[in-house]
């Protein structure tokens, strides 16, 4: 089944104050992303296993979305998020791209130290046994969403 862009804008218009999608859009923003093993639908009918958590700025309401409609549709640019989320869910010990550490800082996942360290080692293919254990530690961390410090969304 292909993106079907009405079964969205029918799915977000109620969701969002304006009742114009191309204002619509504009009021929401990424709260979060989650890799599933499961499917999941899209609001606008397609099977995902990458969804995108949204929330509406102004009135608070939250749903989610594909990452090709969040993309597309929305206009929240995910980048290379979502690549970068698949390499250490599958090998806690692989280097996170920078959409993704700069994701997790962003939401909260890790601490200033941790944003800096995998950003200087994010291309190194040889370290030490303490940094891997730090980095398989983070990884987890980012792969469970677990909030460490404030968010500064």
């Amino acid at each position: 089944m292909s993106h079907n862009f009405e079964n969205l804008k029918a799915h977000v218009l109620p969701l969002s104050e304006s009742p114009v999608f191309h204002v619509a859009k504009t009021e929401w923003k990424l709260v979060g992303v989650k890799l599933y093993d499961d499917w999941y639908k899209c609001p606008c009918g397609k099977e995902i296993k990458e969804l995108c958590f949204i929330e509406n700025q102004r009135n608070g309401n939250s749903t989610y979305v594909g990452n090709i409609c969040v993309n597309q549709f929305v206009g929240i640019e995910t980048g290379n998020l979502f690549a970068g989320l698949k390499r250490i869910a599958i090998d806690e010990t692989a280097n996170a791209n920078q959409d993704l550490i700069d994701h997790a800082f962003r939401f909260g996942y890790i601490f200033e130290n941790e944003y800096r360290f995998l950003m200087e080692t994010r291309r190194k293919r040889s370290l030490s046994a303490k940094q891997i254990d730090w980095k398989i530690k983070i990884n987890r961390r980012i792969i469970n969403q677990t909030v460490v410090r404030q968010n500064r969304n």
